[in-house]
Order: C-alpha cells, then structure tokens, then sequence
C-alpha cells in the first residue's frame, strides 16, 4: 500500500463537495481533531472555530477525504485533517502577529499628543 499524502498548494481550487460530511467516520474525525485544537491552542481558537475549519478542509478536499478513508481509515484521517487545519491555523497566527492593533497603533500615535 502506497498512499501519497503530498498537499501542494498550487493545486486547483474546486467547489466544496459537502456530501462528504454525510460519511459518520468523518464528522467523528473532525470533531475529534476540533477537541484536540480547542485544547492544544484555547486560549485563540475554540472548538466550534476549530470543528468548522476541519469541516471546510473536509469539504474542500473531498475526493482526498474519500480516498483516505478508503485506503487507510479514519486513523489517517484524522492525521490529515489534523495537518490541513494546523497549517491553515498557524499560516493565519503568522498573519495576525505581523499586523499592529488598533490600540497599539493608538498609542504610539498618541505618545506625542497631549
């Protein structure tokens, strides 16, 4: 058994095939790895935020979903989804931390005013 699991980004966008959510094994999976999100990382993201992420990269990549589960059940699955959403999770705190706050910004302008 040879199952690759290469996740290029370049690949093209299709519609999201939310049929795949109807499979019991898959919404097991996602709420399994919202829970271990919402306990790894609670302080920033809760477990309804980090379910809905795994059901979208579900939806996105269906065909992938499907086919994992073929080959090589949920186990796999779960360390798919699991990789998707922390890419997506930690590429989007990289994004935040980048940016200043409002309040920041306040203060640094309002440093000179009186």
């Amino acid at each position: 058994m040879n199952l690759d699991l290469a996740d290029p980004e370049s690949a093209e966008a299709t519609a999201a095939d939310w049929s795949v959510l109807a499979e019991p094994q898959v919404d097991s999976v996602a709420k399994a790895v919202a829970r271990g999100f919402a306990r790894d990382y609670g302080l920033t993201l809760e477990y309804d935020d980090a379910f809905q992420e795994a059901v979208l990269v579900c939806a996105e990549r269906s065909a992938d979903v499907r086919r994992i589960l073929s080959e090589s059940g949920p186990g796999l699955l779960h360390r798919w989804v699991s990789q998707r959403l922390r890419d997506r999770w930690l590429t989007e705190a990289r994004h935040r931390v980048s940016h200043t706050s409002y309040e920041a910004a306040q203060q640094a302008a309002g440093s000179g005013e009186r």
